[in-house]
């Protein structure tokens, strides 16, 4: 018995630690690809700072006027380095993790939203690489207004239909809401230009 109460504290002495420990994610002022850690935690409750780079253009919508004047300082003061200069990055306990999908995965497994077992993980991770390929299929697509059109008309369609298909319960994937969940709302309400 003795043995059972050790753990037991040392996990809620663990859970204490973790939710003590407050994350950093930094990207821009934008949503892009640092939305779906946001949803993930906002869905969880979980509190973090949501650090954004101010950015403005001198020609609205063209990129080659952007400036961005604490990012550019940030980077020559190498504060980005951990992410090979680019952003996002979450800061956790003082380390950095860069790479916008690693982040999600890894913020989904710390907040509970990336399943219950190591085979709903599984799926959760399948649900977020069928949504990439959608995303390279659009990219192609969009090329021209008619293969664009042809796209949201049947490609699109065929797809969700696909996606709803492997669906067992309330969500897409386990009897929670997951990182799929959290990405697949974010592909569809911000992605599509």
């Amino acid at each position: 018995r003795s043995l059972v109460l050790i753990s037991l504290l040392s996990n809620v002495a663990a859970m204490a630690a973790m939710e003590n420990s407050r994350m950093k994610l930094s990207y821009f002022d934008a949503r892009g690809v640092a939305e779906t850690t946001r949803y993930v935690l906002a869905v969880s409750n979980t509190p973090y700072e949501d650090f954004r780079y101010p950015i403005t253009f001198r020609t609205p919508g063209d990129f080659s006027t952007i400036v961005r004047t604490e990012f550019n300082a940030a980077l020559a003061a190498g504060k980005l380095d951990a992410n090979l200069g680019r952003l996002p990055h979450l800061e956790v306990d003082g380390q950095l993790i860069g790479q916008s999908k690693t982040i999600e995965r890894f913020v989904a497994k710390r907040v509970g939203m990336m399943g219950a077992t190591p085979v709903e993980e599984a799926q959760i991770d399948c649900m977020c690489e069928h949504i990439k390929d959608c995303k390279d299929m659009y990219m192609k697509a969009k090329t021209s207004d008619e293969t664009k059109s042809e796209f949201f008309a049947t490609k699109m369609p065929e797809f969700m239909a696909k996606v709803e298909k492997t669906c067992v319960g309330p969500w897409l994937c386990g009897s929670k809401c997951s990182l799929a969940d959290a990405s697949f709302f974010v592909f569809i309400k911000e992605f599509f230009d």
